[in-house]
Order: C-alpha cells, then structure tokens, then sequence
C-alpha cells in the first residue's frame, strides 16, 4: 500500500495511512485516552521526531467529516521483523489493526 493515500477497511470506511507530523500531538494523546492508555509524553516526543533513516512511524487517520482523526499508531525499527508499537481504534474502525500492520511492516522490510 502506498503511503499518504487512502484506502477502504472492510466496512467500506475510507482510511488514511501517513507520517505522523508535530502538529499530531493532541491527536494521538486523545487515541491513548480512547484505548485507556497512558501517555509518556516524552516517548510520544520521540517518537513524532523520529530519524527516518533508522526508524517508520505511522498513523492511521480517517475524516469524519469536520476533522481528520488519529485511529491508529504503529512504530518499527528499519529492517525489523516485529513491530515496537501498534495502537488501534478498533471499536472505531475495525480492522486498521491489520491494516497498519501490514503497511508498516511492508514499509520497513523494503526500506532495509
């Protein structure tokens, strides 16, 4: 799947796959309150400034028609065959757990 273009889950919801950006901050914080997770924010710092070179994030967003929300967020290493981190909104949007999985873990197996 091509980064930075939309594509459809199972359900037919339109969801997009893309580089997290510093202004995503707030998004995300609010996907950790949905799952009932904690934030580190400076982990959450990191990983939005993270070296492309070495490492992938992504976030999954969908538009819900006012705005773009965060739905999910996977982090690997380049090169790696396990994914560090995938949180997904799956009472929003079943399946982007795959789908994210997928995406990303095709992203950094090529880009080694």
């Amino acid at each position: 799947m091509r980064l930075d273009a939309t594509t459809s889950l199972p359900d037919g919801r339109r969801v997009r796959l893309r580089f997290p950006q510093v202004s995503d901050h707030a998004r995300i914080v609010h996907l950790h309150d949905r799952l009932g997770i904690s934030v580190d924010e400076v982990e959450l710092a990191r990983a939005l400034r993270f070296d492309p070179r070495t490492r992938t994030v992504l976030c999954a967003t969908v538009w819900d028609g006012e705005r773009e929300t965060i739905v999910g967020w996977a982090a690997a290493e380049r090169g790696a065959t396990d994914l560090d981190l995938v949180l997904a909104d799956e009472a929003v949007t079943p399946g982007i757990g795959d789908l994210l999985r997928g995406a990303l873990t095709a992203h950094v197996r090529t880009a080694a």
